[in-house]
């Protein structure tokens, strides 16, 4: 049995991107998960939903890679390669330093919450967070409250004038970030460490240095042909039996 189990979906684009990662690190291409090696899987469609919610439930280490941070193409050229999270929560250093335009703090009216996708909500057992956080936030502001979900259009066209976004965990938290909006987020979310995490605090958001996040989210994002790289930086992440093959 190998040490890492690549999940293949049946759609090219991503298991392209699982096979990229499989001719440096080694493992075995499989239709089914076997329950017990370390699987690494693309997205949650297609069964990867309930393969994380297992390994969630059992304690096991996964990889999951999905669309990039800072460029995003369907082809998944670029994709973001995470351990055991759907986002990244590996803040390290990195010694590139990517070309990011950043906007400065803003203030603004209005607050934009951005609750957890049907699949979020069900792996991260997340159901009731958007009342509950309606309920904090209408109990500490008086400030009109606009809900964005994953298909209500740009959250660009949400972003003018607000105050600040909520989210539990959301791409979109790096967007708003990047735009000078500050955010409060679950510890799931890309951009924790730039966030409070205390909705009650609501009008006393934060304006931290943004620069040092940047460059620690960028080492969770890699090119197509940066396999060898991104395989190096996902090691240390995960167990040592996971490291060898047998």
């Amino acid at each position: 049995m190998s040490a890492l189990q690549f999940v293949l979906s049946g759609v090219e684009r991503r298991d392209g991107c699982l096979k990229r990662l499989h001719q440096v690190s080694g493992g075995k291409l499989v239709k089914n998960w076997d329950g017990e090696t370390t699987p690494v899987i693309v997205g949650n469609l297609h069964g990867a939903d309930e393969i994380q919610i297992e390994c969630r439930s059992k304690k096991l280490p996964y990889i999951y890679i999905d669309h990039g941070y800072f460029r995003r193409e369907l082809s998944l050229r670029f994709a973001r390669f995470c351990v055991s999270h759907y986002h990244t929560t590996d803040w390290r250093p990195y010694p590139e330093h990517p070309e990011i335009q950043l906007k400065p703090w803003s203030q603004g009216k209005h607050i934009v919450v951005l609750p957890p996708a049907d699949f979020v909500s069900k792996i991260y057992k997340a159901q009731g967070w958007l009342e509950k956080t309606l309920e904090t936030l209408r109990v500490n502001t008086d400030r009109l409250i606009l809900i964005k979900r994953k298909h209500d259009g740009q959250l660009k066209d949400f972003l003018n004038d607000c105050h600040a976004v909520v989210s539990f965990g959301s791409v979109g938290d790096v967007e708003a970030v990047l735009n000078g909006v500050p955010v409060f987020t679950s510890e799931y979310s890309p951009a924790s460490p730039v966030s409070l995490k205390d909705f009650t605090q609501i009008e006393s958001p934060i304006y931290p240095e943004r620069t040092d996040w940047i460059q620690s989210l960028y080492g969770s994002e890699w090119e197509f042909n940066e396999m060898q790289d991104c395989w190096e930086r996902l090691c240390p992440l995960l167990p040592s039996t996971t490291l060898q093959t047998s």
